[in-house]
């Protein structure tokens, strides 16, 4: 079965006084279907950051109404254990190679049940996925933008989500080429599952 991610109805209102509220959100719906590369679009300030946020049950202050659905039935409590998000403003240890990245990810974040040896070998699948089996042993801190934002996905892919990739401006930073590479990267993913 493939799963199809749809919100319906999502507003999001956030305290900004002591009486007052602003709606960040209104009446926004969609869906995000398997094999397919769904963009949110929009000028600077639109809203896409807040709506990825809440989409993917990141948001940690206001209000949210709305039904997010998986399927059409209500989120899995392990919605999040079964989604990766990559942030803009992506965050590693610089010291760490590229490989000791995903390979940590994988180790915190794929069940207890699953062996060294699997998470090593699926860390492996991971870096040839994303392109980065020339820097698996390259310090993030060395890499360029490109290889830095592969890297970021990596770590997401590491854990093995099984419903959902959330990517917050992907190409943000990167030159036309990058971009394009990104981007095309990001295509094969989607049609490779």
């Amino acid at each position: 079965m493939t799963d199809v991610f749809s919100w319906q109805h999502m507003e999001y209102v956030v305290p900004i006084g002591s009486n007052e509220h602003r709606k960040l959100l209104d009446e926004v719906t969609g869906y995000a279907a398997p094999g397919k590369l769904t963009a949110l679009m929009g000028e600077s300030g639109a809203g896409k950051t807040t709506l990825l946020n809440v989409l993917a049950e990141r948001q940690s202050t206001g209000v949210v109404s709305g039904d997010r659905l998986v399927n059409g039935q209500a989120l899995p409590q392990d919605f999040q254990a079964q989604t990766g998000y990559c942030q803009q403003m992506d965050t590693h240890v610089p010291e760490s190679t590229v490989r000791e990245s995903l390979l940590f990810s994988a180790r915190m974040r794929q069940p207890a049940s699953v062996s060294e040896r699997e998470k090593e070998e699926y860390v492996e699948t991971c870096l040839k996925m994303c392109g980065l089996e020339d820097y698996a042993d390259a310090l993030v801190g060395s890499l360029g933008i490109e290889h830095h934002k592969r890297t970021t996905i990596g770590v997401e892919l590491a854990a093995k989500p099984k419903l959902l990739l959330f990517l917050d401006e992907p190409t943000s930073g990167l030159d036309s080429q990058s971009a394009w590479a990104i981007m095309s990267f990001l295509r094969s993913l989607a049609d490779n599952g």
